[in-house]
């Protein structure tokens, strides 16, 4: 890449600025905000944070109802996205539940775990 840090390069309609990584860094975060709001089916709060009681109810878990064709696109955009994030060290402001990162890091899980997203 021969942008280290940035891995495109965003230039705002009707502004002459060059972009000198705001705009990247703006379009990372509304890409993040778009998979935490809902406008995307990828994720959803845990349980806990559905029924308003418990640990962790602001995290996120990945929605266990997204199987198809198209979800599984926008997964994979998803890791694309998190291997930028790696590789040029800016952070992804995701608030997903430890065990997601556990998966991701191929841990394995624990019934405790498990209760600190789903009490019940």
């Amino acid at each position: 890449l021969l942008l280290p840090h940035r891995v495109w390069k965003v230039k705002f309609i009707g502004e002459s600025v060059d972009d000198c990584g705001g705009g990247y860094s703006e379009s990372i975060a509304e890409m993040c905000d778009e998979l935490q709001n809902g406008s995307t089916p990828l994720m959803c709060l845990t349980p806990n944070g559905r029924e308003e009681s418990g640990a962790n109810r602001d995290c996120f878990i990945l929605n266990p109802h997204a199987k198809g064709p198209t979800h599984m696109n926008m997964f994979r955009f998803l890791g694309i996205l998190m291997g930028i994030a790696i590789r040029t060290g800016s952070p992804l402001s995701l608030n997903l539940a430890e065990p997601v990162w556990k998966q991701l890091a191929g841990m394995p899980l624990t019934v405790t775990d498990l209760t600190e997203i789903d009490k019940d």
